[in-house]
């Protein structure tokens, strides 16, 4: 059980930092930006199923605590996805770490969720 509030805390954080800090630095420009509508529209919109992801896991992580572990499954493999595919982005995009971390910030979420499974 602890270990599955450590990974609520943890995604709800994150969620939250998405939500606010997210929106003004990504969203926002989004909306802004000189590119196809579609184009705009479609990154628009898929921040936003990030934001909705967020939480779920986060919601997924509290159940698992209160006895649903199924969904701690679950949102431990939603972490492990992000973390990947943070890994996957830097590569990808040749960014360095230090402009592009989001990615590591679901290795502690996922290791949490792994030692609330296991335990």
């Amino acid at each position: 059980m602890t270990a599955f509030l450590i990974a609520t805390c943890l995604s709800l954080a994150w969620a939250l930092v998405h939500t606010f800090v997210g929106g003004r630095q990504v969203a926002r420009p989004l909306r802004a930006v000189s590119m196809p509508h579609t184009a705009r529209a479609t990154a628009w919109m898929c921040w936003h199923y990030v934001t909705v992801a967020l939480f779920l896991m986060s919601a997924f992580f509290l159940a698992a605590a209160l006895g649903e572990v199924g969904l701690g499954l679950a949102a431990t493999l939603l972490a492990g996805a992000f973390f990947l595919t943070g890994l996957w982005a830097k590569v990808a995009t040749g960014e360095a770490f230090a402009r592009l971390p989001q990615g590591w910030l679901f290795l502690p979420v996922m290791l949490a969720g792994i030692w609330g499974l296991l335990a």
